[in-house]
């Protein structure tokens, strides 16, 4: 029996002692058990906050914490909260044993499911604990090839995006650069290409926007840049400018990247951000820089290649975004307001940045009345318009801020005096500057093409209409300069057609007294009837132009007072027929122009003009007699103007082109000067005069007498020739000493009724001639002979050559035999050619730069090519002509 009892006992109560021994140790050391489970939950939760602040940190570097952490501080917390269960329990459960002083059944039950439950939980905690020591935290994110930029409605922009698009595409073109004026779109276009790249397929690895502004810092682009990349902030923090650009091209080198530069004002040094080694013609990755700019200048010093100008709106494009930012409800609200709508259009000129402002100011204003009011409020205080002086002048104003010297800024106000939409000749802004005294350089006009130049690439001056040789303003523009011109103590008062000047406008002006610089413009300004004798003792500047002076003859008494004097600008007054000999009380006046006007003869008190440094009278020789005398007595006269723009017939010469040239030829300070000849004997003298020679810029030639002309080394000034001669057979050019060009000057030559003319090949000769117009030469066989076209450097011909017009020639066979490279030409008009069959082109003639030909129908369909590609390339170009039989 015993044998039988002891396994059973050993079976049975030997485990049952063991579990009871380890629920008597739960229950027993339940105390213990807490006080372990509390310093397991102190580790835990002192690792959590190290997950947590190593999570934070990544976050701030933009860096994505793993999965796993989140996982793990999810577990954690959920484990600390259990684990503050437990204690709470525990820690009544002890309170109440210690209240009963014993340990009842019941408690007893208690106390054991507690300290397992502990205990259990001590292993779980330290397990999670185990796993909480991560290597690695986060993980830097996949950075998107393309940042999307925000951007609303857009108007007008997809065109120069196409074409920037092709550019891109091109793997020659590296660097890219979009100029235009402030406010114009610069940033919203380099915005739309950069989400272009978002839309459409590419190779591009990454594009990277960065913002330069005015004030560009180095270490802020270079962080733009870095902070693209897939690395952690701490490998470029702190590093140099050389450690920043270091890092730069490690992390860029070997991938295709375009970098957009927006908003740059000065030259950025790409070697100093990292990135000029990647650019260069070793690299074969395709990489491209993109920037935006308001100077040429800046496009040029970035070395960008392919230059886009951002213009202004297209008037229907600039209704269409006025018409959004004003409101559908708005602007259909009633009939006027979209008439007035047109009106505030046009004052915008195009300029989204105003049209946008003024759009927002009028978008809550359905009453005719209310924008009735708000025009003429624009029209008259443009920049006192709601939003104006804070959005838009600003921006305007940074480009005048930005000019390097001082009298790029004097120079820039004074084109304020022209009037809105005025088509300002370089060649008068620089006599006027001369007058003022503004260019005071070696060579006055080399001077003011520069300062002209640098205000064009500034996108303060536009390119004329239809014209290299004129500027003008934009509305805006001219309104901010007028702004600072009465900022900066010029006193200035413009008066033109359809601007509100009336003669209440005039009598009420009380700044007559202060004026320093009054401009008046057009035929419903009667200035004479107004103000007989002005009070104007401190105005300096009098252009009175197009207006009713015919009214009445200048009074004797009109320059009383305007001993100031220092510009009297008169012209195209075309019933002017006579000036007071009082003209010559203006001892301080230093430029006068009477060009296209009615007068007779000079009065002979214009003699003691001695400070005189300008005298303009184009248009006028036909009718204009000179006493004797007047021109030599003008000792400080650098410029002497009498030319014609049109081609006239002399048929009473009261105008002695003889003694004038002797008299021009005694003045010492002589450097620029145009003149119409008409007499053999005028053009013989002139071509004798070395000093002649040299000052003679513009020149028309009209003689029925003369009979062939040479043009030798000293006219190397000469700009404009126009000639006019009914027997000469020759036109010869020297060719200069050593095979140098002595005509680097000539860039505009015009030949008409010269029938005799068979050869123009002295026309290679001419390196920098931009515009060749041949009209009614009917015995013109070839411009540019055989012998000189197949020379090794006729590629080289016409090099410079932008337009070519061809009319009345019927025995024209050849331009020049062979091909030619043409790289400069945009235009070519052909009429009254029959005998000319082919064109001096290949496929690649004129290739980047050719905008249109332009001739008959008939006359294209007959033309012979030198193949199927050139006439595929040529024929696109072509634009019919009308002929009038």
């Amino acid at each position: 029996m015993e044998i039988l009892i002891n396994p059973i006992m050993d079976y049975l109560v030997c485990p049952l002692c063991g579990v009871i021994s380890k629920h008597c140790g739960y229950v027993c050391g339940l105390t213990d058990s807490l006080n372990s489970l509390r310093e397991a939950r102190r580790d835990l939760e002192n690792i959590t906050r190290d997950v947590e602040a190593r999570v934070d940190l990544a976050v701030e570097q933009r860096s994505r914490p793993r999965h796993e952490v989140n996982g793990w501080l999810e577990s954690a917390q959920f484990m600390l909260r259990e684990v503050d269960g437990i204690l709470q329990r525990g820690d009544e459960e002890i309170q109440k044993t210690c209240l009963r002083k014993t340990c009842f059944p019941g408690t007893w039950c208690s106390r054991d499911k507690l300290g397992k439950e502990a205990s259990e939980k001590i292993v779980a905690v330290e397990e999670l604990i185990g796993r909480g020591h991560f290597a690695v935290i986060a993980e830097r994110p996949p950075r998107a090839p393309v940042e999307e930029r925000p951007i609303g409605k857009t108007v007008g922009l997809d065109s120069i995006i196409s074409e920037v698009w092709r550019c891109i595409e091109d793997h020659n073109e590296k660097v890219i650069g979009l100029y235009g004026m402030g406010g114009v779109g610069k940033t919203t276009l380099l915005k739309k290409l950069n989400n272009k790249f978002r839309d459409t397929g590419h190779d591009f690895d990454l594009v990277i926007w960065v913002k330069v502004s005015r004030d560009a810092n180095l270490e802020k682009i270079q962080e733009s840049i870095l902070r693209r990349f897939e690395i952690p902030d701490q490998m470029w923090i702190g590093k140099d400018e050389d450690g920043r650009a270091n890092e730069i091209l490690s992390n860029l080198r070997g991938k295709k990247f375009v970098l957009l530069l927006d908003d740059v004002w000065e030259r950025l040094d790409l070697s100093k951000v990292g990135v000029s080694d990647l650019l260069d013609d070793s690299s074969q990755t395709g990489s491209k820089i993109v920037f935006t700019t308001r100077s040429e200048e800046v496009c040029g010093e970035m070395g960008a290649r392919r230059r886009f100008r951002v213009e202004c709106l297209s008037p229907e494009a600039a209704l269409d975004l006025f018409r959004y930012k004003v409101g559908e409800d708005v602007y259909s609200s009633h009939f006027e307001i979209s008439n007035l709508a047109q009106t505030v259009v046009e004052e915008c000129r195009g300029l989204p940045l105003a049209l946008v402002t003024i759009g927002h100011a009028m978008a809550s204003r359905m009453g005719p009345t209310q924008w009735r009011y708000a025009v003429g409020e624009l029209q008259r205080y443009p920049f006192k318009f709601a939003g104006m002086g804070n959005s838009v002048f600003p921006i305007l104003r940074f480009s005048y801020d930005s000019l390097r010297e001082d009298i790029f800024k004097t120079c820039f106000l004074y084109c304020a005096l022209f009037p809105e939409e005025h088509n300002i000749t370089k060649d008068e802004l620089i006599q006027l500057w001369t007058g003022e005294g503004f260019l005071n350089g070696i060579s006055p006009r080399d001077q003011g093409e520069y300062i002209i130049e640098s205000l064009k690439l500034a996108c303060l001056l536009e390119r004329g209409e239809n014209s290299e040789d004129s500027v003008k303003m934009h509305n805006l523009i001219r309104d901010m300069a007028l702004e600072l011109a009465s900022e900066n103590d010029n006193k200035t008062l413009v008066l033109q057609n359809n601007t509100g000047s009336n003669i209440e406008s005039i009598n009420s002006f009380d700044g007559w007294h202060e004026a320093v610089r009054l401009s008046l413009w057009g035929s419903s300004i009667d200035f004479l009837a107004l103000v007989e004798a002005p009070s104007c003792p401190q105005v300096r500047t009098l252009l009175a132009r197009l207006t009713m002076l015919h009214t009445l003859p200048i009074p004797s008494r009109f320059f009383d007072s305007m001993d100031a004097l220092e510009v009297l600008d008169l012209s195209y007054n075309l019933d002017l027929n006579q000036l007071p000999e009082e003209i010559g009380r203006l001892k301080n006046l230093h430029h006068l122009n009477l060009s296209n006007t009615s007068i007779g003869c000079l009065p002979t008190a214009i003699k003691r003009l001695i400070k005189l440094k300008v005298l303009l009278l184009d248009g006028i020789q036909c009718h204009l007699s000179i006493p004797e005398g007047v021109i030599s007595s003008l000792s400080s006269l650098q410029v002497f103007s009498c030319f014609s723009t049109e081609l006239v017939e002399l048929i009473d010469p009261l105008f002695n082109e003889t003694a004038i040239l002797d008299e021009l030829n005694c003045l010492e300070h002589l450097n620029d000067l145009s003149l119409t000849l008409f007499s053999t004997e005028a053009v013989d003298k002139l071509l004798n005069s070395p000093k002649l020679q040299r000052c003679i810029r513009r020149l028309t030639i009209e003689s029925s007498e003369l009979l062939s002309l040479e043009l030798g080394l000293m006219l190397s000034h000469l700009e404009i020739l126009r000639i006019k001669c009914g027997f000469m057979k020759r036109l010869n050019i020297d060719q200069g000493l050593n095979n140098r060009p002595s005509f680097s000057a000539l860039r505009r030559l015009s030949i008409i009724l010269c029938p005799d003319i068979q050869n123009l090949t002295c026309l290679v000769h001419v390196p920098s001639l931009q515009f060749l117009s041949l009209s009614n030469c009917h015995s013109l066989e070839e411009i540019v002979g055989t012998y000189a076209s197949g020379s090794s450097e006729s590629r080289n011909y016409f090099s410079n050559l932008m337009a070519v017009d061809l009319d009345g020639l019927p025995t024209l066979r050849s331009i020049c035999s062979g091909t030619m490279a043409f790289p400069s030409l945009q235009t070519l008009s052909i009429t009254g050619c029959p005998s000319l069959k082919k064109l001096p082109f290949n496929s690649e003639s004129a290739r980047r730069s050719l905008i249109s030909v332009r001739a008959s129908a008939e006359w294209w369909n007959q033309l012979e090519w030198e193949d199927e590609a050139t006439k595929d390339v040529f024929t696109v170009k072509f634009q019919e002509m009308n002929v009038k039989r």
